[in-house]
């Protein structure tokens, strides 16, 4: 899993770099652990890049998001379409998770 991870106001944004599949749920699992030890619990995730994601990962970003709410803050995502899009709409995830259109009303979701 390639990301990066920049700290924009009082927000995390963590910028996948590609496809995401169940190989790496480990390092997912051990980001947001590493986020939420740092206190960095206002994340926004950049998915533009991710044209797949797997059931294993879907469940980890229900973990995840369940995690950041239990102390306050939350997992938001923005740049979510084609067949990523579609997976959350057949699952209703977009109802569960706060997807947005772009960076800044992600951002701004949080002031």
């Amino acid at each position: 899993m390639d990301c990066s991870i920049e700290d924009i106001g009082s927000a995390t944004v963590v910028r996948f770099d590609g496809d995401l599949a169940g190989s790496d749920d480990a390092d997912i699992k051990k980001l947001f652990v590493q986020l939420r030890q740092e206190g960095k619990t206002n994340v926004v995730a950049d998915m533009t890049k991710v044209k797949f994601l797997d059931s294993t990962v879907i469940g980890l970003l229900v973990w995840g998001m369940k995690n950041f709410r239990e102390v306050g803050g939350d997992w938001r995502m923005f740049g979510i379409a084609g067949p990523v899009l579609k997976i959350f709409e057949i699952t209703h995830l977009d109802r569960a998770f706060r997807i947005f259109h772009s960076e800044a009303e992600a951002l701004e979701s949080f002031a």
